[in-house]
């Protein structure tokens, strides 16, 4: 397997953000995960994971260490009846139209949401009222010491945009998932709507990560983030070249050349302004690039 030196993240990021990797390598398979954390381990370095880099914003300064990434290469597929294991670098995308094709239906909601199956599960992706999590059976992950680890449902402990797997550190590799017969035709005329919706309602002219703040859930609130954000005068503002969306108020676009910084001050000032506003503390949906373990 290649390391890359001062691999630019940026061109692993959605929102076309964040510095160069010190070292960086795209692993085929479980066996060359395990040989990338035992690089690190002898050469002492940090490591940090990313998937396809659709729901995070990577620092300016990059990451001093190795990072791993869980790509398309990792994207193999095995249907037995309606269930489905599949490698966790599979995009959402070609994952629902492969299993549209079998006549799997279940989670075509994900249609048009970009990243992987790894990813979404990781995140406990969502819309139109569903959520991945209900979906899944267990996942297979590798821990920081090379271990593989099955884990269940039950111990994945989904909720609202968010799972055991946020917390823990796992490298998820596989996920199974457990679908239920329909006619392809349908499954596909469902995609073809939400996409229809997603196209006419986000922003896809300028890199952005998606939706930066969950939905607030509380008593005095029934309003989604985006919606908050525009009644609170945000839509279209800017700092440097991040700018709230004039097409959605919960996604931000990088006009060219944005910085992390410049993100990270838009998305606090959006915070101050609705929480003056409204009262409502908005809790972020992008995350941060993090460190997977320290290698010793």
């Amino acid at each position: 397997m290649k390391y890359r030196h001062f691999e630019p993240l940026s061109k692993h990021s959605s929102f076309k953000i964040g510095g160069p990797a010190q070292y960086f390598c795209e692993p085929s398979n479980s066996a060359e995960i395990r040989e990338a954390l035992f690089f690190a381990k002898q050469n002492k370095l940090p490591v940090a994971i990313i998937g396809s880099g659709t729901n995070l914003l990577i620092p300016d300064n990059g990451f001093r260490g190795l990072v791993i990434k869980i790509s398309l290469k990792l994207k193999s597929i095995k249907i037995t009846g309606t269930k489905i294991e599949v490698d966790s670098g599979m995009a959402i995308t070609c994952l629902i139209t492969k299993l549209a094709q079998k006549g799997l239906g279940g989670i075509e909601f994900l249609a048009g949401i970009p990243g992987s199956i790894g990813g979404a599960v990781v995140m406990n992706a969502g819309a139109w009222g569903d959520e991945i999590g209900r979906y899944v059976e267990n996942v297979t992950v590798v821990d920081q010491r090379g271990r593989e680890l099955i884990i269940t449902q039950k111990e994945l402990k989904f909720g609202y945009r968010k799972s055991l797997l946020q917390k823990q550190r796992f490298l998820v590799t596989k996920v199974t998932i457990k679908l239920f017969k329909k006619k392809p035709a349908a499954i596909l005329s469902q995609i073809k709507e939400y996409l229809k919706i997603r196209r006419s309602k986000h922003p896809l002219n300028f890199p952005n990560c998606g939706s930066v703040f969950k939905n607030p859930k509380s008593q005095k609130n029934s309003l989604p983030a985006g919606q908050l954000i525009e009644a609170a005068g945000c839509k279209g503002i800017r700092v440097g070249n991040a700018q709230v969306s004039t097409q959605h108020a919960n996604f931000i676009v990088n006009l060219g050349g944005a910085t992390a910084k410049e993100v990270t001050a838009l998305m606090k000032k959006v915070q101050a302004t609705v929480w003056k506003r409204f009262k409502i503390k908005l809790e972020p949906e992008v995350k941060s690039m993090v460190e997977f373990f320290r290698g010793k």
